[in-house]
């Protein structure tokens, strides 16, 4: 048995995903905060878009899980759906059910002995049992859009629940809709999450433009910017975590692993690319992120339905080139895989996302009891204290990976398929 491809520049790749995460989440649960200009702009121009990370990860599984999927049916003929549940079951479910563990025990456990170290604020400290359903059952992202936030260190969970959500169904798709009709299909579920989107923010859009509600000037009634409110909310969480909404993401990925798999002209395309056009995609993707707020402000109300349409479209498809450009093209500025140190620390994504919510818990409540945190914000106890964060997640990433993940991860591969032809080999000698 070859063992199956590895795609060796997308591990750093990986890592700068997780840590743009981190980042957001370091500086989202108020744990700090400093008044002055410089930190609010690295607070709000760069952490505050670390959420993209999760969505770069969303767009890297549609391209990884396609293409296995493809090259299977391509050397055996059929996709070994059980073998593939089986796979990515043996991968997801013992970190993420400690973790439950962690959520729903651990760490209430931990603050009934000593609450008044309890570094969240008070609206992020517990959460009602009667929701584990949600946990048990791989519905954390539905538990976001019909109730709220959940304790912290169980935010992560939402997009593992995607994930998992996308294995089951996925495979199903690939096995049974006939490979000439299989494009068409990915494209229709990329048009159906933009409408899905859309369709979120649509009857905003008309009590924007209908009411005035952007003119100050204008009476606006109480009960319409109540409802104006809700919507709003609502349509946030929606667009943000609802299954369907998400599914851009993956497609794109997927859309990338189609064409690159049974297209030469398509694998030719970033062969060739001339330097001039691998940068522009880069740029585009600055660009989307320094605006990323103004397109979300009131201006763009009469059209915020489009906006939410689209925008994660965008971003999908530049994550989707920077992946077959960092794979397939000769003319790359650089190659992220000459990260060493950015690519070990990679092969351990799912780990570092896993714990780094944990071990920002760990972290904070630990300088709370010990009377470390000052009273007053000290930009350099809160530097302290990320080095400390970033640091216990490895750690604990690391032993996570050799006594949990790793002993699973070799039951795994009793469930590989016996051939794994590599159908990228011959076009990167």
């Amino acid at each position: 048995m070859k063992p199956l491809r590895h795609f060796e520049n997308l591990d750093a790749l990986r890592f700068v995903a997780f840590f743009s995460v981190f980042c957001l989440h370091i500086t989202s649960f108020a744990l700090y905060y400093n008044g002055e200009s410089w930190y609010q702009w690295i607070e709000t121009s760069l952490a505050q878009n670390g959420d993209l990370g999760v969505n770069f990860f969303f767009t890297l599984s549609g391209f990884l899980i396609t293409n296995l999927l493809l090259q299977e049916r391509e050397d055996t003929g059929k996709i070994n759906i059980g073998s593939f549940y089986a796979r990515r079951f043996l991968r997801i479910w013992p970190l993420y059910f400690i973790l439950v563990f962690v959520g729903f025990v651990a760490i209430p456990a931990m603050m009934n002995l000593a609450p008044q170290y309890n570094p969240f604020k008070p609206e992020f400290s517990l959460i009602p049992f009667d929701r584990i359903g949600y946990y048990l059952g791989f519905l954390v992202n539905f538990d976001l859009v019909n109730n709220s936030y959940p304790i912290p260190v169980l935010a992560v969970l939402w997009s593992i629940s995607v994930e998992e959500q996308f294995y089951i169904f996925w495979p199903l798709l690939i096995a049974f809709i006939p490979r000439k009709y299989l494009i068409y299909s990915l494209f229709a579920v990329l048009i159906g999450a933009a409408f899905f989107r859309f369709m979120q923010w649509n009857e905003i859009v008309h009590l924007f433009n209908t009411y005035q509600l952007g003119n100050v000037d204008v009476p606006h009634p109480p009960d319409v910017v109540t409802r104006f409110t809700e919507l709003q909310r609502q349509a946030s969480v929606t667009t943000r975590f609802h299954t369907i909404s998400i599914f851009s993401d993956i497609t794109m990925g997927a859309l990338l692993a189609y064409g690159l798999f049974y297209s030469d002209m398509v694998r030719e395309y970033f062969r060739t690319l001339p330097r001039k056009s691998i940068v522009l995609p880069y740029i585009a993707a600055i660009v989307l992120v320094v605006i990323r707020d103004e397109t979300y402000s009131l201006q763009f109300y009469r059209i915020i339905n489009w906006v939410h349409a689209i925008e994660p479209a965008l971003f999908s498809f530049i994550f989707a080139f920077i992946i077959g450009e960092q794979h397939y093209s000769q003319e790359s500025f650089f190659k992220f895989g000459r990260l060493k140190l950015l690519s070990s620390w990679g092969k351990l994504s799912y780990g570092l996302y896993v714990w780094h919510l944990v071990a920002i818990w760990l972290v904070f409540f630990a300088f709370k009891a010990t009377n470390l945190q000052p009273t007053v914000d000290n930009p350099w106890v809160f530097l302290g204290q990320i080095v400390l964060c970033f640091a216990l997640t490895l750690g604990m990433s690391i032993v996570s990976y050799r006594f949990i993940e790793r002993p699973f991860l070799k039951f795994r591969n009793r469930f590989r398929s016996s051939q794994s032809t590599d159908h990228f080999a011959k076009d990167l000698n």
